[in-house]
């Protein structure tokens, strides 16, 4: 008896390449890295950010001490209404800066619970603005801190400090503690522009994560706590490349909570 073989023609090697590519994309869907751009206190000088962020198509969280609002060198109202209307988010950071890791249970809901309530009696929108981030004075909290954030309408707390570029390189997503978020280090008057790319690449080579980034005043050398108008405008420009290439994505934290 004469057996026949069952011969199975060879793929063609373009089509196997092809077929190959088809199941295995080259790029993940999306970035595994999330920047969100902060801005702590309310003060004047962060206005001028709004056609900053606009021009690189870009949203920051502010986060405003609203018993400060009008004062000088503060933001006001009109102008918080401004950041709001052109999609920023506005945060609560308590009335007057206050430290709330020491204080009582009193004092500390009237800072962080009354603060909020100023948001949503002074800006105008519809709906009306329901404010869920908030950020600790100082970096500042313990857990009745926690505690009053939480039951007063926040679903986020901010620290400033937690990611240290040798065993976290960013918050996770979503937080360990979303009532204790963390960031890099301020950056100040003396921080390169390079160091602060750097807290952004060094989550990208290590796996990703949330990268909060805390500014203060954005003047030349009017503070300690400070980046000049051309270094955020050079940030912003390297920022908007790493979004085109598909290695981050910068969201609000009410964003990012959102999602996460």
């Amino acid at each position: 008896m004469t057996i026949r073989r069952r011969t199975v023609p060879m793929l063609s090697t373009a089509f196997t390449l092809m077929t190959l590519l088809w199941v295995q994309p080259l790029h993940a869907a999306t970035p595994n890295t999330i920047v969100t751009i902060g801005f702590d206190d309310g003060y004047a000088d962060q206005y001028q950010t709004l056609t900053m962020l606009s021009d690189h198509s870009m949203n920051a969280t502010f986060f405003v001490n609203t018993g400060f609002i009008g004062d000088d060198g503060r933001l006001t109202w009109p102008e918080v209404n401004d950041l709001y209307v052109a999609g920023n988010e506005i945060g609560g950071h308590t009335l007057h800066h206050a430290n709330v890791k020491i204080l009582l249970l009193g004092p500390a809901t009237t800072e962080i619970c009354d603060d909020r309530q100023n948001l949503i009696n002074n800006i105008t929108s519809d709906p009306p603005i329901t404010p869920v981030s908030f950020a600790y004075p100082f970096g500042s909290f313990d857990a009745l801190a926690k505690q009053v954030v939480a039951s007063c309408g926040y679903t986020s707390g901010r620290g400033v400090s937690g990611v240290n570029d040798r065993k976290v390189f960013g918050e996770t997503v979503p937080p360990l503690d979303p009532y204790a978020t963390r960031t890099p280090p301020n950056p100040k008057q003396g921080t390169t522009l390079a160091t602060i790319e750097g807290y952004v690449t060094a989550a990208e080579l290590n796996g990703g994560g949330w990268v909060q980034l805390v500014f203060h005043h954005v003047c030349d050398g009017c503070d300690a706590y400070s980046i000049t108008h051309d270094n955020l405008s050079a940030f912003l420009d390297w920022l908007s490349i790493e979004v085109a290439q598909g290695r981050i994505t910068v969201q609000t934290t009410a964003q990012v909570m959102a999602s996460a």
